[in-house]
């Protein structure tokens, strides 16, 4: 699976880069998210690496930053994470690139289904597309002057 959406952020790229790293955040701009725990000591870097819960479902797993280069691109690897007859294995990244005062982010998710998952991956293709259309309008909220402010 390849899914990719795309906004502009009217915030410089360094603070668009550092909530992004910050992935215990995730949760509030991507509500499938129950709760994401950074379980690695200091600072995000490469290799900091995240437990996480689903929303819907028993599905639990980890993730961690697989590339980190600040302030232009992260990625993120986990292994598989059970749920009912399928699994998932999280994969994805974030592009930032400068567009005239802000900061276009491209957000690419590419997970791996298994089970049944594989034969239902073009219905979690809609459904994923509008998700992350979702977290892109939640996320410019919060850094454009909303509730979460960057750090």
């Amino acid at each position: 699976m390849h899914i990719e959406a795309q906004t502009t952020i009217a915030r410089p790229r360094s603070e668009v880069f550092s909530h992004l790293a910050h992935a215990e955040r995730l949760p509030e701009y991507v509500t499938q998210f129950a709760w994401v725990k950074q379980v690695s000591p200091g600072e995000p870097a490469r290799g900091t690496q995240y437990s996480y819960k689903m929303a819907r479902g028993p599905a639990e797993s980890t993730f961690e930053w697989t590339e980190f280069e600040e302030p232009s691109r992260l990625a993120w690897h986990g292994p598989p994470a059970k749920a009912g007859p399928g699994s998932m294995e999280p994969a994805g990244s974030w592009a930032l690139s400068d567009e005239g005062e802000g900061t276009r982010v491209t957000l690419v998710m590419a997970p791996k289904p298994g089970g049944l998952f594989k034969l239902m991956a073009p219905l979690m293709s809609g459904s994923m597309r509008k998700g992350n259309a979702r977290a892109l309008e939640l996320l410019k909220q919060q850094l454009e002057g909303g509730t979460n402010p960057p750090s």
